[in-house]
């Protein structure tokens, strides 16, 4: 169907668009109709070309990278043709350098968007070029007009008078004319630039605090750096600010009151600066001050402490009186770093040592955190390999009744076989699969190993078997770590109460809904739930009566010291009778000696693990242990007071470093 041309003043303004990309088309399509335009679209050059003769747009935006005819040349066959040469064309664009621009002039564009561009910025365009091509038409309008009147003016030389008089008028009334449209398009030039002001604005700054954002901060560290360069004995110095337990008020007192919180501390940050100075806010609850012109490292230790110290000082945000620290990692150029990229990584590695030393303090980068770093990425890329080929297997180390001798359980330890080495414990590599996120699909695969096990033991003659696989807290606080535990139960068809998942004491040290609803669930599922390490992370007996727990792992280290600590042998009597009371069921870990199983059954004790009885080994040698009527104790390898401080430690999803 074929639409008349109505004239521009008497319909909303038409606008062709011309790109291959749908997206494209769709943000632009959309918020062009919303501020009233009329839109067609093609999505190649020459569909362009025929409807751009077919609807004569009032103006054309022009997609440059296109298969096929190019914006470029699309533009010059827009440009040749007498009904679409006068069309105003507006490239749009990623290409940014000076060349691309020039060719699209040349071919006979007006003007440039870049991409990825912000729909404020396409509006304010659009409309200026409108405005000028209408500005244009009245302009030739007025130019043939007083061209017929000066012809009409030789023609009638007998009212050459009256001609003059009435043409002097009609000049009077088109130059006013003139005077109001220069006054219309200098306001649309005002605000084209105050747009273009704000869109500049937005690409440097959060809008959340109103602080420079990464961008603008790495251009103010390399000013301060080169202006550094030139004085040779003058420093820069970078501290990365990270909230402590910022989450903790978000989560409990929600984003609105975190936003809020934020503001506040930018502004604080903000007063305690020089002038010459610069802060920043990169995301989240992450901040970093650029100290400019410094000559001694020293000024920026004063100037951590005194952020510190601010930031120590209660906030009030809508009634509430909240408190924060900080941990601070401080950078230095040129010693750390004469990029302001480098210097960010730096600052942020000794951000990340200051929170392992115990937050609410500052470190220096040292050349030991750099080579932590680099470690930890060495490391990350390597456990991606060795999920993806094969390199990880589950040890188990059984857990025995000491009054029977007999095996009952076993606990799922992690090994990493890397090429050529002894298979290694994760002691070297579970905090980076925490940080990374890796420990998800490691721990899952754990999970699933363990179940595979167990009802390979079950099938074997063992049905009373049962398996413990540990949960690091990142595992614990997954969305669908509830589904993950009951798909793997019934892929692998073992009864429920035979897997108990083994949880640190951390995560009761933070009762909340959501890891009571979780407790909740795995208990009304049937899973079995035990506090690992039980002693070394001060919980309350008040977390044991509210939580499901059904067992309680005494911490090697106390039972290392019986009959050597009376400290550590009261605090396990208090644990038993502790666990005996509230009817949980307790195992000692880390048991090396006779006379420390001579202690445990002795106080209400009856089961343990450790090397007394067996080192975690491979499923197959932990086989043959399960066909000994008792087990007995481990004999093939001497273990006494020597051997036992050696033990090694439990990590995450139950890997324990070799001795």
């Amino acid at each position: 169907m074929i639409t008349s041309v109505v004239a521009p003043d008497a319909r909303a303004p038409t606008i062709l668009i011309i790109d291959d990309t749908p997206a494209n088309l769709a943000i632009v399509v959309e918020h062009l109709e919303d501020h009233g335009f009329r839109v067609t679209v093609a999505q190649e050059g020459v569909e362009g070309l025929r409807r751009a003769e077919f609807v004569l747009p009032d103006l054309i935006l022009l997609d440059v990278m296109m298969p096929g005819l190019d914006g470029f040349e699309t533009c010059r066959r827009l440009k040749s043709s007498p009904l679409t040469r006068d069309i105003p064309v507006i490239f749009m664009t990623a290409l940014a350098d000076t060349h691309e621009k020039i060719t699209g002039f040349s071919a006979g564009g007006v003007d440039y968007i870049t991409k990825p561009f912000q729909i404020e910025e396409v509006l304010v365009r659009v409309n200026t070029h409108l405005a000028l091509c209408a500005a244009q038409r009245r302009l030739a309008q007025q130019n043939i007009q007083l061209q017929q009147e000066v012809a009409m003016r030789h023609l009638a030389e007998a009212d050459l008078q009256h001609a003059n008089d009435m043409l002097e008028q009609r000049v009077e009334k088109r130059t006013a004319e003139l005077v109001r449209t220069n006054v219309s398009l200098e306001q649309e030039i005002a605000e084209r630039k105050h747009a273009e002001g704000r869109i500049i604005f937005i690409a440097h700054h959060d809008m959340l605090t109103g602080l420079p954002n990464r961008i603008l901060l790495e251009d103010r560290i390399n000013q301060a750096i080169a202006q550094a360069r030139r004085h040779q004995h003058e420093m820069v110095a970078l501290l990365y600010i990270d909230l402590d337990y910022f989450k903790t008020i978000n989560d409990s007192l929600g984003h609105q009151i975190g936003d809020r919180l934020l503001r506040e501390v930018a502004a604080r940050l903000q007063q305690n600066v020089r002038e010459g100075d610069s802060v920043a806010r990169l995301d989240g609850d992450v901040y970093v001050i650029c100290l400019a012109a410094l000559t001694d490292s020293n000024e920026a230790a004063l100037a951590a402490n005194k952020t510190l110290e601010s930031l120590n000082l209660p906030f009030a945000v809508d009634g509430h009186e909240l408190h924060v620290s900080a941990s601070v990692g401080i950078s230095i150029y040129p010693a750390d770093g004469i990029e302001a990229a480098t210097l960010l990584r730096a600052a942020n590695n000794a951000m990340n040592h200051a929170k392992q030393k115990g937050r609410g303090t500052y470190q220096f980068f040292t050349a030991s955190l750099h080579e932590a770093a680099q470690r930890r990425m060495t490391v990350t890329n390597q456990l991606r390999q060795a999920l993806a080929h094969g390199e990880f297997s589950v040890y188990y180390q059984p857990q025995v009744n000491m009054e029977s001798g007999q095996i009952f359980s076993a606990e799922a330890l992690l090994r990493w076989n890397q090429p050529g080495k002894a298979p290694i414990s994760c002691v070297d590599f579970i905090a980076i699969a925490e940080e990374t996120g890796l420990i998800l699909p490691i721990g899952e695969w754990v999970l699933r190993q363990a179940c595979a096990q167990l009802k390979r033991w079950h099938d074997g003659g063992h049905p009373t078997m049962r398996v413990a696989v540990n949960l690091s807290a990142r595992q614990f606080f997954q969305p669908n770590l509830t589904d993950i535990v009951a798909q793997v139960i019934e892929e692998f068809g073992v009864p429920v109460a035979a897997l108990e998942l083994e949880i640190t004491e951390s995560i009761l040290m933070q009762p909340s809904h959501d890891n009571m609803t979780i407790l909740k669930q795995f208990s009304g599922m049937g899973v079995q739930l035990s506090i690992d390490d039980f002693g070394t992370g001060y919980s309350s007996l008040a977390y044991l009566q509210h939580f499901p727990i059904h067992a309680l792992k005494i911490d090697r280290s106390f039972v290392i010291e019986i009959n050597h600590d009376t400290h550590d042998s009261a605090i396990i009597t208090a644990i038993i009778a502790m666990a005996n009371s509230l009817h949980l069921k307790v195992i000692a870990e880390g048991v090396d000696q006779v006379e420390q199983v001579d202690f445990l059954k002795a106080h209400g004790c009856v089961a343990a693990q450790g090397f007394f009885y067996s080192e975690p080994v491979p499923a197959e040698s932990f086989a043959q242990l399960l066909e000994q009527v008792t087990l007995l104790p481990n004999t093939d390898r001497k273990v006494d007071q020597a051997t036992s401080q050696t033990q090694p430690k439990k990590g995450h999803n139950g890997a324990r470093h070799s001795s």
